[in-house]
């Protein structure tokens, strides 16, 4: 498990302006990244919850605060092992596209894995065609983009330039499109579409490793060039 505070720094030639402090976690059998941010309101919100970050959080959490929502970038199991036990400790309510289901779980594919069955939660479905949210005193930027997952979700905070890709974009890689309900071309078209065209400063909080920028990704990722 890696606990990581990102810093106010520039990100491989970007100098991105940062004034929201984020908390990195990251756990789980596929070293999965969960986040955690502190809205203008103060109470905090959670990008995706890998296996473990309930614990994490209820240790990092400052005394006295509220853990109110928890967006989900997909619900593959290894971003959602943690969620059923954040929502009980915390009440948060989780918000995705769609309710959760084995489909969008990939129960099939965790037990070929060896791994428990996700225990179950309540979502805040709130479809595709939605763009904006109000969570924490946050105004945020909702990008609908399938292709990895069926339900695939990038969360954005425009004014902070800051991105939330889960599985959707990585530092120069992007998704894999082999599960079920996956397509390379629905990937990449969305990424196109509603990705590249954000702010070459926008920083990148990807599912998995390293944190990048649209612009290093312009530059660099070969599976968007």
């Amino acid at each position: 498990m890696q606990h990581i505070k990102l810093a106010k720094c520039a990100l491989r030639g970007y100098n991105a302006r940062v004034s929201v402090s984020i908390r990195t976690y990251t756990g789980g059998p596929i070293d999965c990244n969960g986040y955690l941010l502190q809205g203008a309101d103060g109470s905090f919100v959670a990008v995706d919850a890998p296996l473990g970050m309930a614990e994490w959080v209820q240790r990092v959490l400052p005394e006295g605060a509220k853990l109110a929502h928890l967006l989900l970038t997909h619900q593959h199991f290894d971003h959602v092992q943690g969620a059923a036990a954040l929502q009980a400790l915390t009440g948060c309510a989780i918000h995705a596209p769609f309710a959760m289901s084995d489909e969008l779980t990939l129960a099939a594919v965790a037990r070929q894995w060896g791994l428990p069955p996700i225990e179950p939660y309540e979502v805040d479905a709130f479809g595709t065609a939605q763009t904006t949210a109000d969570w924490a005193g946050l105004r945020w930027q909702l990008y609908f983009i399938p292709g990895h997952s069926r339900d695939g979700m990038a969360y954005g905070l425009a004014d902070e330039e800051i991105l939330f890709t889960g599985d959707i974009l990585f530092a120069g890689a992007v998704g894999r499109s082999d599960f079920p309900g996956g397509s390379a071309r629905d990937l990449v078209s969305g990424i196109r579409e509603h990705l590249l065209p954000l702010p070459d400063t926008t920083r990148i909080c990807c599912g998995h490793g390293a944190p990048t920028t649209i612009g290093e990704e312009k530059m660099e990722n070969p599976y968007i060039a």
